[in-house]
């Protein structure tokens, strides 16, 4: 997996009260910061994330619903968010022109978040026969991570992908998480579906591997 620069979690109220909360004196204008991620500034996007973050946080928490709430809570989505734009940023990808723009794409890349969370717990949640096992352990080092605030969903499952060395392999985790069928995924790889039946088994074993080791 690509790696980012760490973001803190140790969240501040956005300035102008925009949640209640009083303005932050060193925290710089939105419009500074914009200039400097769209010119691929990875730094300024880790500010962003840090000194807006309790507002991103207050729009998810008004979006999740509570059996969703119970499988992961805002924070985790601001991790996700975090993360994602630091690979936006640092792909230069960024073309906001202004902050209405620029809080227009974080609020859709937190609703892509949750979306994307709530449809991956769900398939582990209702894997079954041989795809069961795996689920129930990585559910497991879900609730753990939740539980104990180290992580989150989000962590649990880049550990996975990082475990598996090819892209295909990381590719065929992916879409089994999205919940499509082994047969679109292989149309998708350009492969057989014997192949990615396959390849899929040989994924379920190299996780089970490092879940045995202490490395998942």
């Amino acid at each position: 997996m690509l790696e980012t620069q760490p973001i803190s979690t140790t969240f501040r109220d956005p300035p102008g009260g925009g949640g209640g909360g009083p303005a932050v004196a060193d925290t710089l204008p939105v419009e500074q910061l914009l200039q400097r991620m769209r010119e691929g500034d990875r730094q300024a996007a880790a500010m962003f994330i840090n000194d807006y973050g309790d507002l991103i946080r207050r729009r998810v928490r008004g979006k999740l619903g509570a059996s969703v709430r119970r499988m992961f809570d805002s924070l985790d989505i601001l991790s996700t968010v975090g993360r994602r734009f630091d690979h936006y940023v640092r792909d230069g990808k960024l073309q906001a022109i202004d902050e209405p723009q620029l809080w227009s794409l974080l609020f859709r890349m937190a609703e892509t978040a949750v979306v994307d969370k709530v449809r991956a717990v769900k398939r582990l949640q209702l894997a079954e026969g041989e795809d069961g096992p795996i689920a129930r352990v990585l559910l497991a080092r879900i609730d753990a991570a939740e539980r104990t605030g180290v992580g989150g969903t989000d962590i649990v499952l880049e550990k996975a992908l990082s475990a598996l060395h090819f892209d295909d392999d990381r590719s065929i985790l992916t879409l089994w998480l999205a919940d499509w069928p082994l047969f679109r995924i292989a149309e998708a790889l350009g492969a057989t579906p014997a192949a990615v039946r396959q390849r899929w088994r040989i994924i379920r074993g190299l996780l089970r591997e490092k879940i045995d080791a202490g490395e998942l």
